[in-house]
């Protein structure tokens, strides 16, 4: 072989191999070019799906604000009403006050009128202690640290299921059904201990006061026919069966969705 040739082979060679070099660092940079654009696209899926949920946030906060909007409005709108209405009945004609059972009893026949006296009626009054308490028990336990519209959503609630079929008909019945049993009660500072803990006097005494306006008639719907709450730091699994009607303060509330649904929802909350 000549020494041309030698040459002429040798800068082949070396030719070949720039060639090559530079093939491989065009695939080099082929690859590194697609895995940017990836991590690109990647990102502006994750930034899409982020901006999604802090929009959808968003519009559920501006929901459930203008849900409590409307239940101040109602409530407010229940307040007018009732305060028309006890002007106009205190404006109106004054009736006889009934006799006091000592004036019944110091009358000029005090055995017969002793014998006809209706016992019934303190029993009745006594009943309506029991239920003032009961609703005093369940505003003050699950709801004291709530606004007023929260307490007052909660004893909606409780008067909601003595209104049902299918929970008891009185209020204590209904706040106390399942406190024998350690887990499954309605609700649960009846059997978690809650009530041996010492009573908050000044709550105590304003839940009381609050349960003996509802009794005597303020009252309105703003759980929106509620039957359920759970505190909104948790997720019971019955919540999914049920249809949501109302957020009020830390608790969200909920109704059964159908006649036909009522059987197969839970009743403990």
């Amino acid at each position: 072989m000549t020494k041309r040739k030698r040459i002429n082979k040798t800068r082949r060679q070396v030719s070949n191999h720039t060639h090559n070099s530079h093939d491989v660092n065009w695939t080099l940079r082929s690859l590194f070019a697609a895995g940017v654009l990836s991590l690109c696209a990647v990102a502006s899926a994750m930034s899409a799906t982020i901006n999604a949920s802090r929009a959808e946030a968003d519009r559920q906060e501006r929901l459930a604000l203008e849900r409590e909007a409307e239940l101040v409005t109602d409530l407010a709108n229940f307040l007018a009403a009732e305060t028309a209405a006890t002007r106009q009945a205190l404006d109106g004609p004054r009736l006889k006050p009934a006799k006091a059972t000592g004036d019944i009893i110091s009358e000029d026949d005090p055995i017969r009128a002793l014998a006809s006296f209706d016992f019934a009626e303190l029993t009745v009054a006594k009943a309506d202690a029991d239920e003032r308490r009961c609703l005093a028990q369940a505003i003050y336990y699950e709801a004291r640290s709530e606004p007023r519209i929260g307490q007052l959503a909660v004893a909606d609630v409780v008067l909601n299921r003595v209104a049902s079929s299918l929970y008891p008909n009185t209020i204590c019945t209904v706040v106390f059904q399942g406190s024998e049993r350690r887990t499954g009660c309605q609700f649960s500072f009846t059997c978690d201990g809650s009530m041996q803990a010492r009573l908050n006097k000044r709550k105590w005494t304003a839940s009381e006061e609050l349960a003996g306006a509802i009794l005597a008639g303020l009252r309105a719907p703003i759980s929106r026919n509620a039957t359920h709450y759970h505190a909104n730091y948790v997720t019971p699994y019955w919540s999914a069966k049920l249809t949501p009607t109302a957020t009020i303060g830390t608790h969200k509330f909920y109704r059964f969705p159908s006649r036909t649904a009522k059987t197969a929802a839970p009743a403990a909350m």
